[in-house]
Protein backbone atom coordinates (compact mmCIF):
# COMPACT_ATOMS: atom_id res chain seq x y z
CA UNK A 1 0.00 0.00 0.00
CA UNK A 2 1.38 3.42 -0.90
CA UNK A 3 0.54 5.34 2.25
CA UNK A 4 2.20 4.55 5.57
CA UNK A 5 1.03 6.50 8.60
CA UNK A 6 2.68 6.78 11.99
CA UNK A 7 0.13 6.52 14.76
CA UNK A 8 -3.42 5.29 15.19
CA UNK A 9 -6.16 5.95 12.67
CA UNK A 10 -8.63 8.49 14.04
CA UNK A 11 -11.14 9.28 11.30
CA UNK A 12 -9.82 9.20 7.77
CA UNK A 13 -8.61 5.67 7.24
CA UNK A 14 -8.04 3.27 4.38
CA UNK A 15 -4.33 3.41 5.18
CA UNK A 16 -1.75 1.37 7.08
CA UNK A 17 -0.19 2.46 10.39
CA UNK A 18 3.55 2.14 10.78
CA UNK A 19 6.03 3.34 13.38
CA UNK A 20 9.08 5.43 12.45
CA UNK A 21 10.44 8.96 12.37
CA UNK A 22 10.37 11.63 9.70
CA UNK A 23 13.93 12.56 8.61
CA UNK A 24 13.29 16.23 9.32
CA UNK A 25 12.51 15.66 12.99
CA UNK A 26 15.22 13.13 13.88
CA UNK A 27 17.27 14.24 16.89
CA UNK A 28 14.90 17.17 17.49
CA UNK A 29 13.96 17.81 21.15
CA UNK A 30 10.37 16.76 21.78
CA UNK A 31 8.11 19.68 22.66
CA UNK A 32 5.11 19.17 24.91
CA UNK A 33 2.76 21.06 22.55
CA UNK A 34 2.81 22.33 18.98
CA UNK A 35 0.92 24.83 16.87
CA UNK A 36 -1.46 23.42 14.28
CA UNK A 37 -3.13 25.51 11.58
CA UNK A 38 -6.70 24.54 10.66
CA UNK A 39 -7.23 23.43 7.06
CA UNK A 40 -10.50 25.32 6.72
CA UNK A 41 -10.49 28.51 8.81
CA UNK A 42 -6.68 28.88 9.21
CA UNK A 43 -7.01 29.32 12.97
CA UNK A 44 -3.91 28.39 14.98
CA UNK A 45 -4.57 25.62 17.52
CA UNK A 46 -2.43 24.05 20.24
CA UNK A 47 -2.07 20.28 20.26
CA UNK A 48 -0.05 17.75 22.22
CA UNK A 49 3.19 16.75 20.50
CA UNK A 50 2.13 13.11 20.90
CA UNK A 51 -1.41 13.53 19.57
CA UNK A 52 -2.40 11.79 16.32
CA UNK A 53 -5.37 14.09 15.73
CA UNK A 54 -7.10 17.16 17.09
CA UNK A 55 -10.13 19.34 16.44
CA UNK A 56 -10.09 23.03 15.53
CA UNK A 57 -11.29 25.06 18.50
CA UNK A 58 -12.68 27.71 16.16
CA UNK A 59 -14.67 25.78 13.54
CA UNK A 60 -14.58 22.17 14.74
CA UNK A 61 -12.71 20.76 11.71
CA UNK A 62 -10.98 17.40 12.26
CA UNK A 63 -7.18 17.75 11.89
CA UNK A 64 -5.08 14.64 11.28
CA UNK A 65 -1.59 14.89 12.84
CA UNK A 66 -0.07 11.62 11.65
CA UNK A 67 3.12 11.42 9.56
CA UNK A 68 2.82 9.92 6.07
CA UNK A 69 5.35 7.99 3.99
CA UNK A 70 4.79 7.54 0.25
CA UNK A 71 6.77 4.60 -1.14
CA UNK A 72 4.72 3.72 -4.25
CA UNK A 73 2.53 5.41 -6.85
CA UNK A 74 -0.52 7.01 -5.25
CA UNK A 75 -3.41 9.27 -6.21
CA UNK A 76 -4.91 9.42 -2.72
CA UNK A 77 -5.49 12.84 -1.15
CA UNK A 78 -3.03 13.78 1.59
CA UNK A 79 -4.51 16.01 4.30
CA UNK A 80 -2.53 15.99 7.55
CA UNK A 81 -0.58 18.40 9.72
CA UNK A 82 1.97 15.66 10.23
CA UNK A 83 5.14 15.40 8.15
CA UNK A 84 5.06 13.79 4.70
CA UNK A 85 7.95 12.05 2.93
CA UNK A 86 7.75 11.04 -0.73
CA UNK A 87 10.51 8.45 -1.09
CA UNK A 88 12.57 7.82 -4.23
CA UNK A 89 10.18 5.23 -5.66
CA UNK A 90 7.09 7.05 -4.44
CA UNK A 91 4.90 9.40 -6.45
CA UNK A 92 1.81 11.52 -5.86
CA UNK A 93 -0.16 12.11 -9.04
CA UNK A 94 -3.12 14.39 -9.67
CA UNK A 95 -3.71 15.28 -6.03
CA UNK A 96 -2.94 18.16 -3.67
CA UNK A 97 -0.77 17.67 -0.58
CA UNK A 98 -1.79 19.38 2.68
CA UNK A 99 0.76 18.76 5.43
CA UNK A 100 3.01 20.05 8.18
CA UNK A 101 6.33 19.64 6.35
CA UNK A 102 7.17 17.80 3.13
CA UNK A 103 10.33 16.10 1.87
CA UNK A 104 10.35 15.17 -1.83
CA UNK A 105 12.73 12.45 -2.98
CA UNK A 106 10.32 10.99 -5.54
CA UNK A 107 7.63 12.59 -7.70
CA UNK A 108 4.93 15.15 -6.85
CA UNK A 109 2.80 16.78 -9.55
CA UNK A 110 -0.09 18.52 -7.81
CA UNK A 111 -0.33 21.56 -5.54
CA UNK A 112 1.54 21.65 -2.23
CA UNK A 113 0.21 23.38 0.90
CA UNK A 114 2.60 23.02 3.85
CA UNK A 115 2.39 24.73 7.22
CA UNK A 116 6.18 24.63 7.62
CA UNK A 117 9.00 23.39 5.32
CA UNK A 118 9.03 21.91 1.82
CA UNK A 119 12.36 20.41 0.75
CA UNK A 120 13.13 19.07 -2.73
CA UNK A 121 15.94 16.53 -2.90
CA UNK A 122 15.35 15.57 -6.52
CA UNK A 123 14.39 17.29 -9.79
CA UNK A 124 10.71 18.12 -10.10
CA UNK A 125 8.14 19.95 -12.21
CA UNK A 126 5.18 21.07 -10.10
CA UNK A 127 1.98 21.62 -12.09
CA UNK A 128 0.09 23.19 -9.17
CA UNK A 129 0.94 26.01 -6.80
CA UNK A 130 3.21 25.80 -3.77
CA UNK A 131 2.42 27.52 -0.46
CA UNK A 132 4.68 27.01 2.53
CA UNK A 133 6.66 28.81 5.20
CA UNK A 134 10.11 27.71 4.01
CA UNK A 135 11.17 26.20 0.67
CA UNK A 136 14.53 24.44 0.34
CA UNK A 137 15.97 23.39 -3.03
CA UNK A 138 18.96 21.13 -2.48
CA UNK A 139 22.21 21.43 -4.44
CA UNK A 140 22.13 19.90 -7.97
CA UNK A 141 18.32 19.85 -7.86
CA UNK A 142 16.24 21.56 -10.57
CA UNK A 143 12.70 22.64 -9.73
CA UNK A 144 10.24 24.15 -12.22
CA UNK A 145 7.17 25.77 -10.71
CA UNK A 146 4.46 26.22 -13.35
CA UNK A 147 2.16 28.07 -10.93
CA UNK A 148 3.06 30.84 -8.43
CA UNK A 149 5.05 29.89 -5.33
CA UNK A 150 4.06 31.65 -2.10
CA UNK A 151 6.41 31.40 0.87
CA UNK A 152 8.13 33.24 3.67
CA UNK A 153 11.71 32.00 3.23
CA UNK A 154 13.54 30.45 0.28
CA UNK A 155 16.88 28.65 0.52
CA UNK A 156 18.05 27.99 -3.03
CA UNK A 157 21.08 25.72 -3.41
CA UNK A 158 20.05 24.34 -6.82
CA UNK A 159 18.16 25.69 -9.84
CA UNK A 160 14.65 27.14 -9.62
CA UNK A 161 12.43 28.57 -12.34
CA UNK A 162 9.07 30.11 -11.52
CA UNK A 163 7.22 33.06 -10.01
CA UNK A 164 8.07 33.70 -6.35
CA UNK A 165 6.15 35.74 -3.78
CA UNK A 166 8.23 35.86 -0.57
CA UNK A 167 7.21 37.74 2.56
CA UNK A 168 10.65 37.13 4.11
CA UNK A 169 14.18 36.42 2.87
CA UNK A 170 15.16 34.77 -0.41
CA UNK A 171 18.64 33.29 -0.01
CA UNK A 172 20.49 32.16 -3.14
CA UNK A 173 23.64 30.26 -2.20
CA UNK A 174 26.90 30.06 -4.18
CA UNK A 175 25.58 27.21 -6.32
CA UNK A 176 22.00 28.51 -6.55
CA UNK A 177 20.35 29.87 -9.67
CA UNK A 178 16.94 31.50 -9.99
CA UNK A 179 15.13 32.34 -13.23
CA UNK A 180 11.73 34.02 -13.28
CA UNK A 181 9.77 36.75 -11.53
CA UNK A 182 10.61 37.60 -7.94
CA UNK A 183 8.65 39.66 -5.43
CA UNK A 184 10.38 39.56 -2.04
CA UNK A 185 10.90 41.58 1.12
CA UNK A 186 14.64 40.79 1.15
CA UNK A 187 17.13 38.99 -1.10
CA UNK A 188 20.56 37.62 -0.26
CA UNK A 189 22.77 36.34 -3.09
CA UNK A 190 26.06 34.69 -2.13
CA UNK A 191 29.09 35.07 -4.46
CA UNK A 192 28.56 32.63 -7.33
CA UNK A 193 24.76 32.66 -7.04
CA UNK A 194 22.62 33.80 -9.99
CA UNK A 195 19.39 35.76 -10.15
CA UNK A 196 17.73 36.42 -13.52
CA UNK A 197 14.38 38.01 -14.28
CA UNK A 198 12.18 40.92 -13.18
CA UNK A 199 12.39 41.70 -9.46
CA UNK A 200 10.61 43.78 -6.85
CA UNK A 201 12.60 43.90 -3.62
CA UNK A 202 11.82 45.61 -0.33
CA UNK A 203 8.73 46.55 1.60
CA UNK A 204 5.79 44.23 1.88
CA UNK A 205 5.84 41.56 -0.79
CA UNK A 206 2.77 41.72 -3.02
CA UNK A 207 0.49 38.76 -3.36
CA UNK A 208 -0.34 37.23 -6.73
CA UNK A 209 -3.84 38.72 -6.51
CA UNK A 210 -2.46 42.24 -5.92
CA UNK A 211 -0.08 41.89 -8.85
CA UNK A 212 -2.86 40.73 -11.19
CA UNK A 213 -5.06 43.64 -10.08
CA UNK A 214 -2.22 46.10 -10.78
CA UNK A 215 -1.71 44.64 -14.27
CA UNK A 216 -5.45 44.93 -15.01
CA UNK A 217 -5.39 48.60 -14.01
CA UNK A 218 -2.41 49.28 -16.29
CA UNK A 219 -4.21 47.62 -19.20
Amino acid sequence: MPLLLNGVSAKEGNVVARSGEHPEILHTPVASRREVVCFDCQAVNKASARATSTQCANCGTFIDLRDVEIRERSTQRIRTRGNVTVHKKGSLLGTAVHCGSLIVEGSVAGSIYAQETVEFRTDAKILGEIRCRRLIIDRRVTLAGLQPIHLEFLELQGHLTGRIFASGVVHITRHGRFEGGLDAARVRVDPGGELQGPMRIGGRARTEEEENEEEDQEN
